[in-house]
């Protein structure tokens, strides 16, 4: 038990070192690192995920309106749902905001199908999120996201980054997001 500990702790530091990670206290949020990047293209099909109807997920679909982009565990996704709930409430028009909610599911048991099918009933419930998958932590190591943490990240429509988080979704920080999203929208084109 001990050795696979270990191994677990050398194998992070060495994939942080790897990414030329920032270092900073993991019981803290990592809040606004790389705001103001263009996140690296990402395309997520066949093993490495998709959509929750299965399609391949393709980063450069984000680009031309504002993006929320939420990523968790697949154990975690509950946290992230007073952030979903407001902004449902707020019914912001998708052609100016688009919500994409990606699971991690490389650290659950469960089949993915299954998940996928939860997922695609979510979906179809509300249109206006978005589901996708990723089975192999892809953007964990191509965006530096965090699997101990929700992920939120802004994206104005060319890609740039405006707001990057990783913590817990207190009240607070929902109304933090909302005035995020508000100002962009509000100061767009």
């Amino acid at each position: 038990m001990r050795y696979s500990s270990l191994l677990q702790v050398v194998a992070l530091a060495l994939l942080c070192s790897l990414a030329g990670a920032t270092e900073h206290d993991p019981a803290l949020p990592a809040e606004e690192e790389g705001q103001g990047t263009v996140l690296p293209a990402v395309v997520l099909k066949g093993d490495d995920g998709g959509t929750a109807t299965g399609e391949e997920w393709n980063s450069s679909h984000l680009l031309g309106k504002t993006n929320l982009i939420l990523y968790v565990d697949t154990g975690k996704r509950q946290q992230a749902m007073p952030l979903v709930e407001r902004i449902d409430e707020l019914s912001y028009p998708p052609d100016l905001l688009g919500v994409s909610f990606v699971i991690n599911t490389s650290a659950t048991s469960a089949p993915s199908f299954m998940i996928r099918m939860l997922l695609k009933q979510r979906e179809k419930a509300n249109s206006k999120i978005r589901y996708v998958l990723d089975k192999k932590e892809v953007l964990i190591k191509v965006w530096d996201f965090t699997d101990e943490y929700v992920n939120v990240l802004i994206v104005d429509p060319t890609g740039q980054v405006k707001h990057r988080y990783a913590g817990e979704i207190t009240e607070e920080y929902v109304d933090q997001v909302i005035g995020i999203l508000e100002s962009g929208l509000k100061n767009r084109g």
